[in-house]
């Protein structure tokens, strides 16, 4: 990876926000709101809506402005995003859903065996999340097909683990103070977050990404 640390590339995430946040805010609320209608919400935004929000994240990160019509301009694409991250969570997913869905039944009979099963669900869960977030980059930047995309993600993040977990909790600390503000601040930094993580890919791939808006 170049020389970048964690803060500059926030900073950076911020200058491209500030030039984009209409396209990438307007996203974000609009997935929150089409999530909530019965029955074809939750897919109108898995399929379609999330997977522009990623596109138009990785393509500020990339080239330094987007819109809406690049982020839904190749519906292959956005459907290959999709089912990445349906083969990660569904898939892959299953065996830690299952594992604490038991945990949770035997917590009642048996709560020490119960304790481990949730224990490791959640662990292989937040693996799953932990390794698996660079894979629609990999797609979007046409490095790999959908299944490759799942080792290349856990490669990259096992080669940076140390500089990816401090990036993670850089953001988890932003989103802790997000949610003070009454959550208002969220509306910053969630949608500023799909600038940062492809920025964070591009430099961890030998890729220097947009500067500026």
């Amino acid at each position: 990876m170049r020389a970048v640390s964690i803060s500059q590339l926030w900073g950076r995430a911020w200058n491209l926000f500030k030039g984009n946040w209409l396209l990438l805010v307007g996203l974000s609320v609009l997935s929150i709101i089409v999530s909530f209608i019965p029955f074809i919400g939750g897919l109108i935004v898995g399929i379609f809506l999330f997977p522009a929000l990623v596109r138009a994240g990785y393509l500020v990160a990339r080239q330094g402005q987007s819109s809406s019509g690049e982020a839904f301009g190749d519906i292959s694409l956005l459907l290959k995003v999709f089912v990445y991250y349906l083969i990660l969570y569904l898939i892959l997913g299953l065996i830690p859903v299952i594992l604490i869905g038991v945990g949770y039944i035997l917590v009642r009979d048996s709560a020490g065996t119960g304790v481990i099963l949730l224990l490791v669900g959640y662990i292989l869960l937040f693996i799953l999340n932990l390794f698996g977030w660079a894979g629609p980059y990999a797609i979007l930047s046409g490095r790999a097909g959908i299944f490759s995309a799942i080792g290349q993600s856990f490669s990259l993040t096992a080669q940076n683990f140390g500089k990816f977990f401090l990036a993670f909790l850089s953001y988890i600390g932003l989103a802790i103070l997000g949610s003070l503000l009454c959550g208002v601040g969220l509306l910053v930094v969630m949608p500023m977050s799909y600038v940062f993580w492809p920025l964070l890919y591009l430099a961890l791939t030998g890729e220097e990404g947009a500067s500026h808006s």
